[in-house]
């Protein structure tokens, strides 16, 4: 409301004696809860024989829930407890009240690793000591980041970077990390991915030598966990744990006051995907030592029994204070009504007064209050009404104000001249607005129309952000209904062709080099323009692409309607989303019936079509169907995920032994960065490994690892490494296994990949079968299926019985070797892949004349007498 009333003592002329107030109406009965919910939390806290962060069975009170309809004032009531809180720590000589403010709505500010250094940041005025939190954090980061600075991604958001540099966040976390391993700070200021290993590696240890924070529950489990979002999703349970840990260090009796305010939660309880939700609630559970006060237009069904299996922690024994039952004990959930005729009054009289009289003629007060029926939006539109009256010499009468909210929003459109009016259109068609994407919607608009309308009351403003300017959610839906009965309005097309523009302007802003932080927000913003007005970009595909890529698809399109809305580009690019979700689960099958059907309605070749179609590939390929994968990606080729397509269709090529196309594919083709380039290398090695050329094979893979060296890629490195062990252990170098093994283990412990590991247990099978070891290499093998059968990776079995058949050769176990040859016949042949290793363990049985004869498709690069004479020496070097 300050901004409507500062607007006023501008706008009312030199002579004016009209003064603005800054008018809060006081919403007695909501701020008196507030209190006591904070001095309620602090008693429920101090009055527990076990802490509610250790013991998380206890019931959690500690969610302050103020709800009612858009334009009610909550976001406002808000702020002033916010304001009030503080103020009144101030006035006491208290340091260790803080608060933290999340609008929900914003863009970003549903990713779970920007809100948890939200909280982090907003922690960090109590002291500089997080230890749990910070070391986890940072074993977290050198694990899912590699190769990203902290601070970068601390700097790359606005809000974030505000509020982590008022405490210096990025050095806080990167002290606490020095008392662990003082020379290691990788992944928080930028060095290269291998120190931070080392960091993770120095917790880790020390985690498991007990040395390090033995006392905090969990904090070991969480250490060693996945680094992925679930895993981070438990993190607030650290910081409750070290905030715990700074109220038993106080000097004072009192514990820290902590709040987060979450504004505008119906962003994620208002629609049918819940997931956000349950993480944040996760949050909320596991931090009972903080006082969450929500704002929203919907109540918080957490306590009620059929919010069971999309959230975590529901029913009453969970949220006892929130159930419907409990309407006296704080804090609780609570309507936000509307304001009472005399609250209002109030408010219309102290908005502007000329020597301490209200302006406002009472008939007009109680014509405005007649039609607000007590909304607080309503009132600040009329008194920016009457404030534009004024401004044109008039004298207001009741005449000029009443009836309905739209009406109300009429008559502000009509008080703007025509440039401003388009503009407050463009506004009302996207969440947030900058001077930039104002000029982009409405091209011919002169800059002086645009800084004038940026300085209009009805806009709020926080610099926090890129697009620091929006419209009330409530007061968006109005103009645009508004509009519709205006001369100049705007037709649906009109609206239609402006999203174009939007859309367009911040398909440029990303770039390609846009970080992944911005991409994420910018594709956000997208989806939503797509979903509400029907229209499309293709960068919004290739940006959708960017994020799955580099690992960020679990939070994209959450909260966002997938039915009946947008244009069909728009639906498939969240199916796509959904299933890349289910096939990084595991969940391979249900992606492909997902994705099957996605493609249809959808322009032939298109961005967007292409996406669907590389991921549905992707997850045939993980079912084991390897020929329908190939016959995508050869569709796929020369189109916008060409190098995706072309590796891949060199991977079927290999699989099913067309050594020499493959090799000769891999050799023409032009890597994207050191990433892909590692790939080529490495699948360059497993042509030249399964054609028995092991130097060779030894060459591409030591290159890989240098090159995955060289640029800090663990995963790629550990990878080249398992390779690298089935390369040697076809000559009985156990020594050079185990060395290759060892390496590649401790890579493979901090960025975990479980297919590695059977591939370097089956080597290690061989290795000692080569070496003579009967006894260690039939239990190599048994570790071999165990651990494929523990990840669904049928392929580990085609390398466990390739193993087992060359036991029994060395054995002489003649039955069992051709029983087991005749599995893995029926198995590669039923996949469509891995074919060529039954002509090689055929070569141990029966001889290479034989072998030649039993595939001859397969393009061996010698020739198959030379390569499976190779492969036939195997069995004789013991």
């Amino acid at each position: 409301m300050a901004r409507v009333n500062l607007r006023a003592a501008f706008m009312s002329g030199l002579s004016s004696t009209v003064t603005a107030q800054q008018v809060f109406t006081d919403r007695v009965n909501e701020v008196a809860a507030f209190n006591r919910s904070v001095e309620g939390l602090s008693r429920t806290l101090d009055g527990a024989d076990v802490s509610p962060v250790v013991d998380r069975a206890q019931g959690r009170r500690n969610v302050l829930t103020l709800y009612g309809v858009g334009g009610i004032g909550k976001t406002t009531l808000s702020h002033e407890l916010e304001r009030q809180l503080l103020a009144g720590a101030a006035a006491e000589g208290r340091d260790d009240v803080v608060t933290v403010r999340v609008d929900l709505s914003e863009d970003g500010a549903r990713d779970l690793e920007g809100l948890l250094l939200r909280l982090r940041s907003g922690l960090g005025q109590l002291g500089s000591r997080w230890p749990a939190f910070d070391l986890a954090l940072a074993s977290y980061w050198a694990r899912a980041h590699p190769g990203e600075a902290l601070q970068d991604f601390l700097d790359a958001s606005p809000a974030l970077r505000r509020a982590s540099r008022s405490i210096g966040l990025g050095e806080q976390i990167a002290e606490t990390v020095r008392e662990v391993d003082p020379a290691g700070l990788g992944g928080l200021t930028g060095l290269a991915h291998r120190a931070a290993l080392a960091t993770y590696r120095a917790v880790r240890d020390r985690v498991r030598e007990g040395r390090l924070l033995a006392d905090c529950e969990l904090f070991a489990e969480l250490i060693e966990a996945d680094a992925d979002y679930e895993t981070l999703s438990y993190f607030p349970y650290l910081l409750a744990w070290d905030l715990d840990r700074i109220s038993h260090r106080s000097r004072s009796d009192r514990r820290p006051t902590v709040c987060v305010f979450l504004d505008t939660f119906e962003v994620l309880n208002g629609g049918a995907d819940r997931t956000v939700e349950r993480l944040v609630q996760r949050c909320v559970y596991l931090m009972p030592n903080v006082l969450f006060v929500i704002t929203g237009r919907n109540r918080i069904d957490w306590a009620d029994s059929g919010a069971g299996g999309e959230l975590d922690f529901t029913g009453p024994e969970c949220w006892p204070n929130l159930h419907f039952s409990n309407d006296t004990v704080e804090p609780r959930q609570h309507l936000v009504g509307y304001l009472s005729d005399s609250d209002a009054d109030s408010y219309l009289s102290e908005a502007l007064t000329r020597d301490g009289e209200p302006v406002m003629p009472v008939e007009v007060r109680r014509r405005i209050i007649a039609g607000g029926q007590g909304l607080p939006l309503y009132l600040d539109l009329s008194v920016s009404h009457f404030v534009a009256l004024l401004a044109r010499g008039g004298q207001p009468s009741a005449a000029d104000f009443g009836g309905t909210f739209t009406a109300v929003a009429t008559r502000s459109i009509r008080d703007l001249p025509r440039e401003e009016r388009d503009l407050v259109r463009t506004a009302a068609l996207t969440d947030r607005v900058g001077a930039d994407l104002l000029r982009a919607g409405q091209p011919n608009v002169s800059d002086g129309s645009v800084a004038r309308f940026l300085r209009r009351p009805f806009l709020t403003h926080d610099d926090a952000y890129a697009l620091p300017y929006a419209l009330h959610a409530a007061l968006r839906h109005a103009i645009r209904e508004a509009d519709r009965s205006l001369p100049d309005g705007w037709s649906d097309r009109d609206r239609s062709e402006v999203a174009v523009r939007l859309l367009a302007w911040l398909g440029d802003r990303l770039g390609s080099s846009a970080d992944r932080v911005t991409t994420a927000q910018v594709l956000e913003s997208g989806l939503k323009l797509s979903a509400e007005h029907g229209v499309f970009a293709d960068w919004m595909a290739r940006a959708t692409q960017r994020l799955v890529e580099a690992g960020q698809w679990s939070e994209l399109g959450a909260g966002l309607p997938a039915e009946r809305v947008g244009t069909p580009e728009y639906r498939a690019v969240l199916a796509a989303v959904r299933g890349v979700r289910l096939r990084r689960t595991g969940h391979a099958a249900e992606a492909v019936g997902l994705l099957d059907g996605v493609g249809q309605g959808l322009p032939q070749g298109s961005p967007t079509a292409q996406l669907v179609q590389i991921h549905l590939a992707h997850a045939l390929r993980n079912h084991g169907d390897y020929t329908k994968a190939a016959e995508i990606y050869r569709a796929l080729v020369g189109g916008e995920f060409d190098a995706v397509a072309r590796y891949w269709l060199c991977d079927y090529d290999y699989l099913n032994g067309r050594f020499r196309t493959a090799l000769g594919s891999l050799r023409d083709q032009r890597s994207r960065g050191p990433e892909d380039e590692g790939e080529r290398l490495r699948l360059i090695g497993h042509i030249w490994r399964v054609n028995a050329r092991f130097d060779e094979a030894r060459a591409a893979y030591a290159e890989a690892i240098d090159l995955a060296r060289h640029e800090g890629l663990a995963a790629a490195e550990a990878k080249a490494l398992a390779n690298l062990a089935q390369t040697a252990c076809w000559s009985g170098e156990v020594d050079a296994v185990a060395d290759a093994a060892t390496r590649a283990r401790d890579l493979l412990d901090l960025v975990p990949n479980p297919v590695e590991l059977v591939k370097i247990r089956s080597a290690e099978a061989v290795a000692y079968t080569v070496a003579g070891d009967a006894g260690a290499a039939v239990e190599a093998v048994g570790g071999t299926r165990r651990l494929a059968d523990g990840i669904g990776y049928r392929g580990g079995h085609n390398l466990a019985d390739v193993a087992q058949i060359l036991i029994g050769v060395l054995g002489g176990d003649h039955d069992g070797v051709r029983s087991t040859r005749a599995e893995l016949d029926a198995r590669t042949r039923r996949s469509g892949g891995n074919t060529y290793w039954v002509p090689i363990v055929t070569s141990w049985i029966e001889g290479v004349p034989q072998a030649t004869e039993h595939d001859p498709r397969v393009e061996w690069i010698d020739g198959a007498a030379v390569s499976l004479g190779r492969w036939a020496e195997v069995a004789t070097r013991r």
